[in-house]
């Protein structure tokens, strides 16, 4: 069977170029090649087609993945190959004595339709491990929702709710409240999200969300009988490991409410507001959300490493041991300046084999150094008898 044009070798020369590929894997239609066999010619472009789109679903999970869903693959996608496959050519087809007919065909396979059907049979989740998450609310402004209350409770039923949905898995409710017990504690009034990753990371969360709610009441309108509320909120996902931020998502509701005595009526009609909002700003969140995960599974962890103090022709050959390591995928380069550089590594592996292999590389080209440890993905190495530009700090 011939196989689809070296797509590694396509990555490689964008980043050689230059070229930030976000992913490997992002929606595409792929060209393939392909050879297929049947009983006759239909059954033989059937088998061709199945085959196009097994390499489709291969450019987006991984052998173990699809060894595992085998029988699932079978009967939700490649049962269906010929929806994928949008457009195909025979480049050549014959009978041989045996009788088995054979065709060659040239097919583009919609990438984007399997990637969007993995998902809704939750494969593409089953390969990246239902991450843990935490949702945690930190109002923005002195006019957002208290926390306590009925309109910020419902969003963030509502936000769990979904991402659940979708097989993360969320953190004990006990282990939220030690969140915001530890920010109350430290006596802050602004929390940037270096400190939330670091409070993620301790209960080991693999996916922080932060919220913000505000519920206008009696806005708009000059009725008598009638009023209104707007909810708003606001939706980030950040990864803990390196404190990115992978999405951010908002959007707003105005609900027409009666006007009565009491804040009762109107709390109730805040809180189902909430709800659907927070259901509508999770979806339009969330499917950035797992393409982030899912972006790890082919190009690797990313792993946020500064290089501090080193002679010039040490940091040529630091990227050179990281370029050797096994688990290499990628690297950038960041706030470069003499001695002194800063590396975004996608690696495929563990932490700790990341370090070991880092370490070992290091010490084998005799460059000595210290490594101060930081938050999640994100440590300090220097040069070793130089001073510690960050002391007894950890680096943000």
């Amino acid at each position: 069977m011939k196989k689809m044009m070296n797509f590694k070798n396509i990555i490689g020369l964008l980043f050689f170029l230059g070229i930030m590929l976000i992913s490997v894997t992002m929606a595409f239609s792929g060209t393939v090649t392909v050879v297929g066999q049947g009983a006759n010619r239909q059954m033989a472009i059937n088998d061709a087609k199945r085959a196009a789109v097994e390499q489709g679903v291969g450019s987006l999970i991984d052998s173990k993945t699809k060894m595992a869903n085998f029988e699932i693959l079978s009967d939700k996608i490649y049962s269906r190959a010929s929806g994928y496959v949008t457009n195909y050519s025979i480049l050549s087809e014959g009978k041989a004595p045996d009788g088995v007919y054979t065709v060659t065909i040239q097919a583009e396979v919609q990438t984007a339709s399997i990637k969007n059907d993995l998902r809704a049979i939750g494969i593409l989740m089953a390969q990246i491990g239902n991450p843990r998450f935490m949702a945690v609310y930190i109002p923005e402004t002195k006019s957002s929702a208290h926390r306590n209350s009925r309109v910020v409770r419902a969003a963030e039923q509502a936000i769990n709710g979904v991402f659940a949905r979708k097989g993360f898995i969320v953190l004990d409710k006990m282990f939220i409240n030690n969140v915001y017990g530890e920010i109350e504690q430290a006596g802050r009034i602004d929390v940037d999200m270096d400190d939330l990753s670091a409070l993620a990371l301790k209960y080991r969360a693999d996916l922080l969300l932060v919220y913000d709610v505000h519920a206008a009441k009696k806005v708009g309108g000059q009725s008598k009988y009638f009023g209104g509320i707007l909810v708003e909120i606001a939706l980030k996902a950040v990864a803990p490991a390196t404190a990115d931020l992978i999405a951010q998502k908002s959007g707003d509701l105005y609900v027409k409410t009666q006007k009565v005595s009491g804040s009762y009526y109107d709390n109730m009609q805040a809180s189902k507001a909430a709800d659907a909002l927070g259901k509508a700003v999770s979806d339009a969140l969330i499917g950035d959300t797992l393409a982030y995960f899912e972006r790890a599974v082919h190009a690797g962890t990313r792993f946020d490493v500064w290089f501090r103090n080193f002679e010039e022709d040490e940091t040529y050959t630091i990227v050179d041991v990281i370029e050797a390591m096994s688990g290499y995928m990628d690297k950038n380069v960041r706030n470069e300046s003499p001695g002194n550089f800063q590396l975004d590594v996608n690696y495929q592996g563990k932490k700790f084999d990341f370090k070991r292999e880092l370490f070992r590389g290091l010490k084998n080209e005799g460059i000595s150094f210290k490594t101060q440890q930081s938050k999640g993905n994100r440590f300090l190495l220097f040069k070793k008898g130089s001073d510690n530009p960050y002391l007894d700090m950890n680096i943000n």
